[in-house]
Parts: C-alpha cells; structure tokens; sequence
C-alpha cells in the first residue's frame, strides 16, 4: 500500500522530456534524483548554481524537482575522500588522533561549502554510497557518525568558521544528519 514519492536513479545516461513528465510528474513523484548527466552540461550547472530544480516537461504544465546526487560531481558518492567502504582507498577516521580529525572535518566542511555553492537554498544532500558498497556496514556507520558528531563538534565549540567554509551570508551553520531523499525533497520544497 506504499505509493514511492520520490525517484532516484543512478546510471541513466540521458534524460527527456517524457522522464520528467511522463515517467515522474505523472506518475506523482515529489523529485527523481540522478548522478549522471553530460560533462558540460554539469560543468555549465556547477558554474551557474543550478545542481538542482524543478523540472517543467509536462504537457500539462507540472512539475518535479530533481537534483544531482554524489556531491554533485557526476556521480553518487560520497564526498572525495569520505568513502568509508573496505572497497575504497580513503582512510578512516575512526582510530584517528584529535588533530588529524579537525584536519580531516576541515577538508569535509569546505566540500559542503563546494557543494552548497552549486546550488540554491540552504539545504544540499549528501550521497555517502557507490555500487557494492557497505559490504562492512558497521565499518561505515562507525566511520558516518564519527562524522556527523565531529563536524557538529568543531563547528560548535568555534574550531571551524562556518562563513569560512560556506563563503556566503546565507549560511550560519551547518546541521548534519542521516535522512532520506524523501525529506530532503521536503525541506527543499519548503
């Protein structure tokens, strides 16, 4: 008795009139999400702050918002340097000494910073997955909220300027947290 809200593809290579109208909006879906698009068509989105937005291809005139996914880089994944997979080569952060953790939350912040200038409003999503991944999920999830409590941390207590990384009067903080695109998709229409 479920009815999907919202769309997320991962490998389309293409997209149409008829995806977002007739096979999203149609259909009912609030938003569809992919990670791959046309390299210069990205390029041209990135420059210009366009990640994401509504989609008006409808012959009735609706529409659905879309957006990118994987830090809006193309793909889905997680931010460069943040795959927590056995799979990848980045290294964990659990284990790490206090210093080498800032260091490594002050590398995250500024892609959240890059990431949120490449887009409008005050909320961007962040993918933290690839194909086959979380084949140690425990790995991950430790790895995830080491995360999420470190960068609320260092941002809290002043170790890292929010306006620093963000560059823009339209951000005061930053709140990070697990969530689904379904909510996301709800607070970017609200």
């Amino acid at each position: 008795g479920l009815v999907p809200k919202v769309g997320w593809q991962i490998d389309p290579f293409g997209h149409s009139a008829t995806q977002g109208g007739l096979l999203t909006s149609s259909v009912g879906f609030d938003a569809l999400y992919f990670g791959r698009i046309h390299y210069v068509d990205l390029l041209n989105r990135q420059t210009a702050a366009e990640c994401e937005g509504l989609w008006s291809s409808a012959p009735d005139s609706s529409s659905v918002f879309w957006g990118l996914t994987g830090s809006y880089g193309g793909n889905y994944g997680a931010p460069e340097g943040f795959c927590f997979d056995v799979l990848c080569g980045d290294d964990p952060l659990v284990g790490l000494e206090k210093t080498a953790l800032v260091d490594r939350i002050k590398l995250f912040t500024n892609a959240l910073g890059k990431q949120a200038n490449q887009t409008k409003g005050r909320n961007i999503m962040l993918t933290m997955g690839m194909d086959f991944q979380y084949s140690n999920a425990r790995k991950n999830f430790e790895n995830l909220d080491l995360l999420i409590d470190a960068t609320r941390h260092t941002i809290g207590i002043g170790e890292i300027n929010v306006s620093h990384f963000l560059g823009e009067d339209r951000f005061d903080n930053v709140n990070i947290f697990y969530s689904t695109p379904e909510k996301y998709t709800q607070c970017k229409y609200a």
